[in-house]
């Protein structure tokens, strides 16, 4: 285990860590082949999840049906979701934030959070999350509003 001192230890050269089989590296028609039925029930929308072999981070394509919302939750997790369809808001904290096709928004650690579309057209986004990194090490937690 490195700390703090060994910040001169780091290497000048690198070897790619290449998976035996290299089609691991790409999950196609995530939208149609990645659905996870149980989660996005639980979540209250619609939940596809790239099977990619990254331990550090996940990506999912989700949507909120049109004059609906997900569900409020939190994690220790970093977000950042990327807006590809549609319009609404996001919920922060109590804070509303308007989003549309081409914003891109970060939810804080740990912070209350809940999509909103108030809208009669479906809204689309790609979210990033490190929680795989956080899974490994023990540390990734997720709380839902009841």
């Amino acid at each position: 285990m490195f700390t703090s001192k060994d910040f001169p230890k780091v290497p000048k050269n690198l070897t790619p860590q290449l998976p035996e089989d290299m089609n691991s590296l790409i999950h196609r028609q995530v939208r149609k082949t990645g659905v996870d039925k149980d989660f996005s029930a639980e979540r209250r929308h619609p939940i596809a999840m790239a099977d990619l072999p990254s331990t550090r981070y996940s990506v999912t394509f989700s949507g909120i049906t049109p004059k609906s919302q997900g569900r409020k939750h939190r994690h220790t997790y970093h977000a950042i979701s990327i807006i590809t369809k549609g319009k609404g808001y996001v919920e922060i904290e109590g804070h509303k934030i308007d989003y549309e096709e081409g914003d891109i928004f970060e939810v804080p650690v740990w912070a209350w959070h809940q999509l909103h579309n108030p809208h009669d057209e479906p809204v689309e986004y790609l979210t990033f999350e490190n929680a795989p990194e956080l899974l490994n090490i023990g540390t990734a937690l997720r709380e839902e509003e009841a």
